[in-house]
């Protein structure tokens, strides 16, 4: 196929784009293509078309001609002199330098061009509780594009190429996560991917978490519920929480959560309600004691409810 003809394609593709719609990745290349593809137009100096980009990468001039438009979409690539050409702008020639040097550091800088763009920013913010199914990752984008069904295959494509350069990370359920989440995270107990070079340290348990700055022993953290809520408390709270996104019960007291020892100003009603109590934590309590706790629940609600003049139903 001529240059001319893969840029009547692309022209035809964004013709396709309905109202308010947002452009994705064609669904005729694997996510390596593209990339393969993309840095090779980066790296130009003259003005490449579809067949300049075929010979320099071995993919077919048909597939290549469908990658400069999402390109230049992200601010790497601008239409050259010739028709159905283009140009690295600055922002795609420093990515191109950085492949040159290595391919992590060439993935480094297009996940920082990237991480600004539309679809880097509606993924963080889906994977801002834990990590979710592939499955819901797509749908997101979808949403976000203001796509039909149809351009499903499109999706996957987009979620592949972020893969790909690493601003989502595959846990070892399977599960995506935002790759700053995932390393955030690194610190908690529980599953994590194997597949994720950038992150710094698996979850192991207490034994990884850094070090305190208070040494005394009987403070294992000096900023409580700094990791813990970010991981639990706030999953507990929000919209679009994940179905599957099951809390897990800690594994230590913190200074907040020390069982009581008499009184004092840090056993007040409020100091034992945070952080809040989870689920999974009653898994550490007796049936008998489960029952004692419901019991004085109902009696705290039941007594607060009075103070403050609400009748209780």
């Amino acid at each position: 196929m001529s240059t001319r003809q893969a840029g009547a394609q692309s022209a035809i593709g964004r013709a396709r784009l309905g109202h308010g719609e947002r452009l994705m990745p064609a669904p005729k290349m694997r996510a390596d293509q593209y990339l393969l593809v993309l840095v090779a137009a980066c790296s130009a100096v003259d003005p490449v078309g579809a067949e300049e980009l075929s010979a320099a990468t071995g993919v077919i001039a048909k597939n290549c001609g469908l990658v400069p438009v999402f390109a230049m979409n992200c601010g790497l690539l601008v239409k050259g002199h010739r028709r159905a050409t283009y140009l690295p702008t600055e922002k795609g020639r420093h990515v191109a330098r950085a492949f040159k040097r290595s391919e992590s550091e060439g993935l480094t800088a297009l996940r920082d061009k990237w991480k600004g763009q539309w679809f880097a920013r509606v993924v963080k913010d889906r994977c801002r509780y834990g990590p979710v199914s592939r499955e819901g990752l797509v749908a997101k984008l979808m949403t976000a594009a203001g796509a039909e069904k149809e351009r499903i295959k499109q999706a996957h494509i987009l979620l592949d190429l972020m893969v790909a350069v690493g601003l989502v990370t595959v846990e070892e359920s399977g599960e995506l996560n935002w790759f700053e989440v995932s390393s955030h995270t690194a610190t908690q107990p529980g599953p994590r991917g194997t597949d994720t070079p950038h992150d710094a340290t698996p979850r192991n348990g207490v034994e990884e978490e850094p070090t305190p700055k208070n040494s005394a022993p009987e403070t294992p953290e000096t900023t409580p519920g700094d990791s813990d809520q970010e991981g639990h408390a706030g999953r507990a709270e929000g919209p679009e929480r994940p179905a599957s996104d099951i809390p897990r019960p800690r594994d230590e007291w913190t200074s907040t959560d020390r069982e009581p020892q008499g009184t004092g100003a840090d056993q007040d009603l409020l100091s034992l309600l945070l952080p809040p109590v989870l689920l999974a934590d009653l898994t550490r309590l007796t049936s008998t004691e489960v029952l004692e706790l419901h019991a004085h629940l109902t009696a705290i609600t039941a007594l607060t409810a009075k103070l403050r003049g609400h009748r209780v139903t």
